[in-house]
């Protein structure tokens, strides 16, 4: 009996010592954090209202897209998937491929090349026939910026041909290449029978057009070529650029002109604005196709007034369509708490850098949330997470959420309870 009651007392000293001991660990413990829930939306359209329509032609068609950073943006689509003949609009490709295959820094003028017999036979022949051409010699030699000034200003046919031999051999397997290219672009209505459209067996569609003004404007060097006003040739010529807007429209770039009787007046097109106080530079890229001669630009040389004018309208009417916004912990909104697992709660606020940002009206912009672990106790202002404001998955900045008020520790009882 006396052994029985001392093995009693022995296991409810254990016992106890046990629960004692489970219960200093666990007040000594860490307690939870407190964690981050966001109920607001996942979206938000800091720029109410509508953007201006842009006016379709009254023929032919358009495609007119946005761009900032490298987030492009469907502005307008008018007959857009009808494949049309293109005109010299091809040596905009045939351009983008001689520098992809060769690429020029800043006025870097290039790899030379030498003017051959075949050169001056495809010269003499185009020039018979009252074609675009820069006069070459047997023994000229022009360096590869040269070369795509002669092509891209004054749309020498003939360059186009000396081109494709250059970077290629001959010009099929040039031709061959132009095709892959455009295919790689995403442009699956677009054939290249030729590198300089006179065949109206090369077509394609405005929508993919915009795609290659796209590719265009990310190339440095060829936006260099292509805004450029006039340009001298190796034997003293002075081309001058046929696109009549660059110099009269702010921000134009250019890109290229075409036309042929079965294309019309045709204009591959860019233009570029800074945005005010330091926010994203917006590019607007577009193509017009199919356009009726006008004879507004030059009453000389109506062909290409259409063109011209259904892009200036065109771009004038995309950039009222921005607006400039203020991106900051004051106007992203934000709804949501941090709590606690043992009932304290606090609300949120951003803390960042304000951002001035272009967007378009009624574009909605992406709000991502990130949860921190919060560890208690923490005064107001503690960090909890991050909040990520973007346009089409790029990023446009990212803010500190944090607390508005103060967090103490759970009670003894809490953390006997649940620690």
């Amino acid at each position: 009996m006396k052994l029985a009651f001392r093995l009693v007392a022995v296991a409810l000293v254990l016992i106890v010592g046990v629960a004692t001991w489970v219960g200093v660990a666990r007040v000594e413990a860490a307690a939870p954090p407190a964690q981050l829930a966001i109920t607001s939306s996942s979206t938000w359209i800091p720029a109410s209202g509508s953007p201006p329509a842009v006016t379709p032609p009254s023929s032919g068609s358009l495609a007119v897209d946005g761009v900032i950073g490298a987030s492009p943006a469907n502005l307008a689509r008018a007959d857009a998937a009808s494949a049309r003949p293109i005109a010299s609009i091809a040596k905009a490709m045939t351009a983008l491929v001689i520098l992809e295959t060769h690429p020029l820094s800043t006025a870097e003028p290039g790899p030379v090349l030498t003017i051959t017999q075949l050169d001056v036979n495809d010269y003499l022949r185009i020039a018979a026939h009252d074609g675009s051409v820069v006069p070459v010699f047997l023994g000229e030699r022009f360096s590869e910026r040269e070369l795509l000034l002669g092509l891209m200003l004054p749309s020498a046919n003939n360059l186009a041909l000396t081109a494709s031999r250059w970077i290629d051999g001959t010009l099929d397997a040039f031709v061959a290449h132009l095709n892959a290219r455009a295919t790689a672009l995403g442009m699956a209505h677009t054939h290249f029978a030729d590198p300089d459209g006179l065949d109206a067996g090369t077509t394609s569609t405005a929508a993919d057009l915009v795609l290659l003004a796209e590719a265009v404007v990310a190339n440095n060097s060829l936006v260099e070529v292509v805004s450029t006003a006039t340009a001298t040739m190796p034997d003293g010529t002075v081309v001058g650029n046929l696109d009549q807007l660059l110099g009269s429209e702010p921000g134009w770039i250019g890109i290229k002109t075409g036309w042929t009787p079965e294309a019309g007046g045709c204009l591959l097109f860019a233009a570029r604005r800074p945005g005010p106080l330091g926010a994203a530079t917006v590019t607007v890229v577009g193509a017009v196709l199919a356009q009726p001669p006008d004879s507004t630009f030059d009453p000389q040389h109506p062909e290409l007034g259409g063109a011209f004018q259904t892009a200036r309208t065109a771009v004038e009417t995309s950039f009222a369509g921005y607006s400039l916004v203020r991106v900051a912990s004051s106007t992203i909104p934000i709804d949501g708490e941090v709590a606690t697992p043992w009932g304290e709660a606090s609300g949120v606020a951003l803390d960042g850098a304000d951002q001035q940002v272009l967007v378009r009206l009624g574009e909605p912009l992406e709000v991502s949330t990130t949860p921190d672990p919060l560890m208690t106790p923490a005064g107001d202002g503690a960090h909890a997470g991050r909040v990520r404001v973007s346009r089409h998955g790029e990023a446009l900045g990212t803010w500190s959420v944090v607390t508005t008020s103060s967090f103490g520790g759970p009670s003894v009882w809490w953390k006997l309870l649940h620690n």
